[in-house]
């Protein structure tokens, strides 16, 4: 019997993948989904075999070998990269110290009531990969659950969190009686308003009935980067604003007082999402606490932002639960593309 060969082409490869590995949506989920599949896949033959671990450039190294002509040679290891970031970032993979990497418990985070992502070594069957995550398609009674909450990490609802902090920080106040000219102040009130930055040259704020405020040093002359904040105390005189009194703000508290004095002031953000088949995309501000910002692993960020201080991420349309739930716990509402 003659043999026969024949060149597939790229795209009937890529189906025959897609079929075999449950990978669900859009071609820059694909990409990350086949990615992520050999992650595990090296990870989790390593630890049945040693149990040591994958060194990051051996496995970058054999994806850029097995999957360069899936992926193109220019941009696999970047994208290698990001999906490792990404499976650390979420627990999926674990990453030591030195750089090496093993595959971690298998176990499901959901919502209450609502869908799961499943995360480590897990059987075949059951679940949809859609970028970097797997989403559950049947129970996880054979597996343990995490809240996505305490998947977040546990936070006390933005209004509760700003009274009980504005109370610790009322009492670290001391005197500066120093002019305010060197600030900028979060001013979201006046900024939905006047349709501008929520960061508000001192000279320009108008404090309304909220004096104590959210302020940091201007950009210039300090680094745009861990720049100090504080909570201020101001009080308008004839030669122009006055910080009266003044506490410093821990990094990740200013980042949450931000939304809180959002709802406080009622003037929560309003996200917009466009979908576009099994992606959806939001454009938000680079000011996410930590425990919020987790979610964004679930995506990837696109580079044709229009700003630097914001970002334009890309989720798989099943990601969009979860993207809701962690933006709403800030007081967020996504306009569009939510079920």
């Amino acid at each position: 019997m003659p043999l026969s060969l024949r060149v597939l082409p790229h795209s009937e490869v890529l189906a025959d993948v897609m079929a075999g590995l449950s990978i669900h949506g859009s071609s820059e989920a694909v990409r990350r989904a086949v990615v992520t599949a050999h992650l595990h896949a090296v990870c989790e033959a390593d630890g049945a075999r040693s149990g040591h671990g994958v060194f990051t450039g051996r496995l970058t190294d054999m994806i850029e070998t097995n999957l360069a002509g899936l992926l193109g040679t220019a941009e696999t290891r970047p994208l290698v990269k990001e999906v490792l970031d990404a499976l650390a970032e979420t627990g999926d993979l674990w990453r030591s110290p030195g750089g090496y990497w093993q595959s971690t418990p298998p176990r499901a985070v959901a919502l209450s009531g609502g869908p799961s992502f499943l995360l480590g070594a897990l059987p075949p069957g059951g679940f949809v990969a859609a970028g970097v995550m797997r989403y559950a398609m049947t129970g996880n009674s054979h597996m343990a659950v995490q809240s996505f909450d305490d998947w977040l990490g546990h936070i006390e609802p933005i209004g509760v969190w700003m009274a009980k902090a504005l109370k610790i920080y009322r009492s670290r106040l001391q005197q500066s009686a120093v002019p305010a000219d060197h600030l900028e102040i979060y001013a979201p009130d006046q900024a939905v308003q006047q349709f501008r930055s929520r960061w508000i040259g001192a000279r320009e704020a108008d404090l309304a009935d909220v004096p104590l405020r959210l302020c940091r040093a201007q950009a210039k002359p300090t680094t745009l980067y861990n720049r100090p904040y504080y909570l201020g105390e101001f009080e308008r005189t004839p030669d122009g604003l006055l910080l009266r009194r003044a506490a410093v703000v821990e990094h990740g508290h200013a980042r949450r007082f931000r939304f809180a004095y959002d709802e406080a002031l009622g003037v929560k953000r309003r996200l917009d999402v466009k979908r576009d088949d099994d992606l959806v995309q939001v454009t938000l501000a680079n000011d996410l606490p930590v425990e919020e910002g987790r979610v964004l692993a679930l995506g990837w960020r696109r580079e044709d932002a229009t700003s630097p201080s914001v970002r334009r991420m890309a989720f798989p349309v099943l990601a969009l639960p979860f993207v809701a739930h962690a933006l709403g716990r800030l007081g967020v509402q996504l306009k569009g593309g939510v079920s």
